[in-house]
């Protein structure tokens, strides 16, 4: 099916000839001239590539071709052109293309004046002869820049990408008259709203029994792979990732394994040393500055590669979140304090937006930047759990409306934005899961043992045939935890298919793997190998079980909650502030005191109070000015209070 799909997206209308290479369809298609004479286009590339546009002899005098040398993969050539100020959406752009190699991709974008570019991408494989194609403004979606929506347009580009020499011909390039059929047809799943139970319908009236030898596989795996026998591998490798194991956790609290989630807890709850020097092993800490933990390490070592993990903030969240997993099962505060710490680590992350707030992503490249440039949306959904969990509801409260203002209306973002979305705000956005769902670029279906498996892919994408299994196993436990029940069984079903058989020095075992790897995608993958996390995923769905717990989260929006350490001795209020915030301490006896105001990067913005101060309550005060008498941009920032040996922080969320 989806073969036919994919040729369908690049056949195109008949030609009636060709003469020395030439199209010589006398259709009428434009809705105007054209625009064939190479002057008329810009032409950007990237560099080290080499690259010359000229004139051919086309159908109507001229027609365009470009000579190009892509040196290393991901190079690229860019052809624009402005389009009139009256273009519409109801008209395509239409033009003949021809291409001498097969193996680069042609990118087709519409820009609009506010900088969002919306695309569509197609191999040049179907286009080594001339072909005619017909493009609609609706036969593309979001690519990146401007505000993910399209208001107005600007310019029409045809982009190359790939690696290797080459010529593309272009003719009868221009507007084309609004009765043209598109070239690419929709991606909709027309069978979407099929009633009944069935393979067509995505539905089944029963889920199958559990295979217990998955769970099997995860702990002769726990077993077998370090000397500690704690943290898993994420594909029976040396890598022990803390988002996996942090799954792998939670999927032994399902199954009453106690003692085996407790081993790849305790390893992250003893990896607490405050007086770490080592910035490469697995510590929360580093020369006493709470950084969190490394994305992953060598098991072998527990060491992170110099100069190339993150601690990333989503991993932490997944980890305070097994966290309370294994609270909410066992009635135990045993991780109170992990989770304590990395609950003030990521509210000490939180930025304000114009709406709402995120959490900013943490330390990244081996310790060497902290933070990305904007907010990331699949950590922060992370984040609303792990923060909501700790009933921090307004930090929770405004990620949730940063993410509703991000995201709402998207419908090309990765897989997890929906499903994992759906899993933590619950049932009344159940009807995201449809975006993915009915949608042929996201799901998919290919023959796995002889018969016809369905499962999703990380995006959307029509070109590649490949599962990311982990996706499947998220929408079955979203279907079965707020969806419907039905669509929740199929999918668990789906993934009886994808196990795969593993043997141990004799025990036997079953997993999934990471992917199929059929066509595209993951290259980095062997699909004869299991997944811990794929397993994980298989374990929740089959016991229809939702990692996030958030079953019974309520929308409450709350006052700005009262930040306060060492109760009586140190206050900030108001806290968040915009104009003035006040820090109020109280002295036993006369003392030497220094108190300094830092940014997030550790650099001194200004101190408050320094000198000896009697006995009593005292308070001083900051209005959002540097050292320098300029106010500083909005955010978390870090007040150090020093008396003698002893040193309380606190954390002050300025907007401005």
């Amino acid at each position: 099916m989806y073969r036919l799909i994919q040729m369908a997206i690049l056949a195109c209308i008949c030609l009636k000839g060709l003469a020395q290479g030439v199209t010589t369809d006398t259709t009428e298609y434009l809705a105007s001239g054209n625009w064939d004479n190479y002057i008329l286009w810009s032409l950007s590339k990237n560099s080290g590539v080499a690259a010359e546009k000229s004139n051919f002899n086309g159908l109507n005098s001229d027609g365009i071709d470009i000579a190009y040398t892509f040196p290393v993969q991901g190079d690229w050539i860019d052809m624009s052109i402005a389009l009139p100020d009256n273009f519409n959406s109801k008209n395509p752009i239409v033009f003949f293309v021809k291409s001498s190699t097969s193996t680069n991709n042609l990118e087709l974008k519409f820009l609009d004046k506010d900088g969002s570019i919306f695309w569509r991408v197609v191999p040049l494989s179907g286009y080594t002869e001339w072909e005619h194609v017909v493009i609609y403004l609706g036969d593309t979606e979001y690519a990146w820049g401007g505000n993910a929506t399209f208001d107005q347009f600007l310019k029409f580009s045809i982009a190359l990408i790939g690696k290797g020499s080459g010529t593309i011909w272009l003719d009868e390039i221009g507007i084309g008259l609004d009765t043209l059929l598109s070239t690419f047809p929709s991606t909709y799943d027309p069978d979407s709203t099929l009633s009944g139970i069935g393979f067509a319908q995505r539905r089944d009236s029963s889920m199958n029994m559990e295979d217990p030898l998955v769970l099997n596989y995860l702990k002769i795996i726990q077993d077998i792979s370090s000397s500690g026998q704690d943290l898993l591998p994420a594909q029976e490798d040396d890598q022990a990732q803390t988002f996996n194991n942090s799954l792998v956790a939670i999927s032994f609290i399902i199954k009453d394994e106690r003692e085996r989630a407790e081993r790849i807890l305790d390893f992250y709850a003893n990896a607490t040393d405050v007086n770490n020097t080592d910035i490469q092993l697995q510590n929360f800490y580093y020369n006493g500055q709470a950084r969190g933990f490394y994305q992953w390490v060598s098991l072998a070592t527990k060491r992170a590669p110099a100069n190339l993990v993150d601690r990333w903030m989503g991993d932490m969240a997944w980890l305070l979140i097994a966290c309370k997993n294994y609270e909410q099962k066992f009635d135990s505060e045993r991780y109170s304090n992990l989770v304590n710490i990395i609950k003030d680590l990521l509210i000490s992350y939180y930025k304000e937006a114009p709406v709402g707030g995120y959490v900013q992503s943490g330390w990244r490249k081996g310790d060497n930047d902290l933070h990305e440039a904007n907010g990331h949306p699949e950590g922060n959904i992370d984040c609303y759990v792990a923060l909501k969990l700790c009933h921090e509801n307004y930090y929770a409260q405004k990620i949730k409306e940063w993410l509703i203002n991000e995201l709402n209306g998207r419908t090309n973002l990765p897989l997890d934005l929906y499903t994992w979305r759906t899993l933590a705000f619950g049932s009344n956005y159940a009807n995201l899961l449809n975006i993915p769902e009915y949608d042929f670029r996201y799901r998919k279906i290919m023959d796995v043992g002889g018969n016809n498996v369905m499962g999703f892919y990380t995006g959307p994408d029509i070109i590649i045939d490949n599962f990311w299994n982990d996706g499947t196993g998220h929408i079955a436990c979203a279907y079965l935890a707020f969806g419907d029940t039905a669509r929740g069984f199929f999918y668990a079903n789906q993934l009886d298919p994808l196990i795969i058989n593993r043997i141990f020095d004799k025990d036997t075992t079953h997993t999934i793997p990471y992917t199929l790897n059929k066509t595209g995608g993951f290259d980095w993958v062997d699909p004869a190998k299991g997944f811990v996390s794929c397993a994980a995923w298989y374990i929740f769905a089959k016991n229809r079980y939702n990692p996030f717990l958030s079953k019974d989260f309520k929308d409450t929006v709350l006052s700005v909650p009262k930040v306060t350490l060492d109760q009586g001795f140190l206050k900030v209020s108001p806290n968040p502030f915009s104009v003035q915030t006040n820090i109020d301490f109280y002295l036993p006896t006369n003392e030497f005191v220094t108190i300094d105001l830092f940014d997030l990067y550790g650099r001194k913005v200004i101190t408050l109070k320094e000198g000896t101060i009697s006995a009593g309550r005292h308070s001083v005060s900051w209005n959002g000015e540097n050292s320098n008498h300029k106010r500083v941009d909005s955010g978390v920032y870090l007040v150090r209070f020093l008396q003698n040996n002893k040193s309380v922080t606190q954390r002050i969320l300025f907007i401005e």
